[in-house]
């Protein structure tokens, strides 16, 4: 039997001013209107690729083919509050990017074109980058979480440098997933 593990790429928000701006941003969420689950702070991060349960050894195949990736840091500015699949029929709340959104599609795609070579087919939908910050489970009262949702549509977090993909290892437990970075491929400084 092949060693597998459940991996995602992302890149991290790790500021722990830009973390509090997230948890009073999800504390302002209406959890009357709607049962949801809160993302714990450190597990929140901008979803690059998920891959699923993976062969160790494609692990370092994917990683092999994304150290090729050339990008230079670039800043962001995390903002806006969203939910997918939209805010009237929420499942997954988000915080979105307010400036240079076109920066992180690139590098995605150049990710996306690299992980070409391994076989892993280019998504349908057009990328947006998203952070979760949290899963509705119900909604309880429609009205009241989509006014609760446009009340909260322009919440704005800060900015940050994007200057990292991470390899993200994924374990599945009853309280929440634990996650653990495996590599990560940096920008290149000029």
């Amino acid at each position: 039997m092949t060693d597998t593990v459940r991996v995602f790429l992302s890149v991290d928000i790790e500021d722990e001013g830009h973390l509090s701006r997230i948890a009073y941003i999800q504390n302002k969420l209406d959890r009357n209107a709607a049962k949801m689950k809160l993302v714990e702070l450190e597990n929140v991060h901008f979803t690059w690729k998920f891959f699923g349960d993976t062969p160790v050894s494609k692990v370092e195949s994917i990683r092999n083919e994304l150290e090729q990736i050339r990008f230079s840091p670039f800043t962001i500015r995390i903002g806006g509050v969203g939910a997918f699949p939209s805010i009237r029929k929420p499942r997954v709340i988000w915080m979105g990017v307010t400036h240079n959104a076109d920066a992180m599609r690139e590098l995605k795609i150049m990710t996306d074109d690299r992980l070409g070579n391994l076989g892993y087919p280019l998504e349908r939908r057009e990328f947006t980058p998203h952070a979760t910050i949290a899963r509705v489970r119900t909604v309880r009262n429609r009205d009241a979480i989509l006014r609760n949702l446009e009340a909260v549509s322009h919440e704005s977090v800060g900015t940050m440098i994007v200057d990292a993909i991470r390899m993200t290892k994924s374990t599945l437990t009853p309280s929440g997933p634990i996650y653990e970075m495996l590599w990560e491929i940096t920008a290149t400084k000029e």
